[in-house]
């Protein structure tokens, strides 16, 4: 007798964080997303797909060697032996990390001259399951080949971007190259845009106004362009000394001061993630 359908695992959820600036809060996204699924009993997967291994330190974790990257996923002698690490177990359970580093520079060369190479971390997915619930891809801070390679592999994308003027900029250049990448690759079914995340807001007039915050009438705001798109935004993050210093530390936000406002926002966009 075949179950309820409430009674079925839901499939894996892929999220790939992108950006097209740097410094706009992508790993800092990544870690406290994770933690906030962890804690909604969510099994996760932390890729870090960044050649500047971010990933690493706010996870603190130890720098590894080149085979126990993204990379040796990405070789041909890979057979599923994933080099994961355990992130934060001796406070929370169900988050392992996959690292990344300099190497990945050289990975990203190298993907370019191999069969399927856009297609080629989907295709290790697919030949050798993760069990985990989410996989999350900690992307490159500017567009280039990684960025396609994780969007290939995704089901879901998250942006995130500082309310600056350039970033803005940035990030509309971006959601093109997805929308054409995702028909260029043919992917089906195309990742969908799950949000915005606007992070390290100030209360200075350029954020206030990109965010539509001021009573400057006749201005088009951040949400009104993503309104026409019909892509969600998330609430702002405000920028904070503890969300640096969690990151310092080699801590979510959650671990080193839960009641940081910011907290909120994270475990919202877990939900979202979940039901996404």
């Amino acid at each position: 007798m075949i179950g309820r359908s409430d009674e079925l695992p839901m499939p894996q959820k892929r999220i790939a964080i992108q950006s097209n600036s740097g410094g706009v809060g992508k790993t800092t996204l990544a870690v406290n997303l994770a933690y906030q699924l962890a804690r909604k009993k969510q099994t996760v997967a932390l890729f870090g797909c960044d050649p500047n291994g971010s990933l690493t330190l706010f996870c603190g974790l130890d720098d590894p060697v080149p085979d126990q990257t993204v990379d040796y996923i990405l070789r041909p002698e890979f057979a599923g032996d994933y080099p994961l690490f355990s992130a934060w177990g001796d406070r929370i359970s169900g988050i392992d990390a996959c690292l990344g580093g300099l190497i990945l520079s050289e990975t990203a060369q190298r993907l370019t001259m191999t069969k399927r190479g856009e297609y080629l971390l989907a295709d290790k997915l697919e030949d050798y399951p993760l069990p985990h619930d989410i996989i999350i891809f900690d992307c490159p801070g500017t567009i280039e080949q990684l960025h396609t390679v994780t969007l290939a592999a995704s089901t879901h994308i998250l942006i995130t971007l500082k309310p600056e003027d350039k970033d803005i900029d940035a990030v509309a250049k971006l959601i093109d190259w997805i929308y054409r990448t995702r028909q260029e690759l043919r992917l089906k079914p195309a990742p969908d845009i799950l949000g915005i995340v606007p992070n390290g807001f100030k209360d200075r007039a350029m954020h206030r106004d990109n965010l539509g915050l001021s009573n400057i009438a006749d201005i088009e705001t951040l949400p009104d362009i993503m309104r026409t798109m019909g892509i969600s935004m998330f609430p702002k993050i405000n920028d904070s000394a503890h969300i640096a210093n969690a990151a310092a530390a080699g801590l979510p936000l959650g671990l080193f001061r839960p009641g940081e406002p910011a907290n909120r926002i994270y475990a919202e966009i877990a939900d979202a993630v979940i039901g996404g």
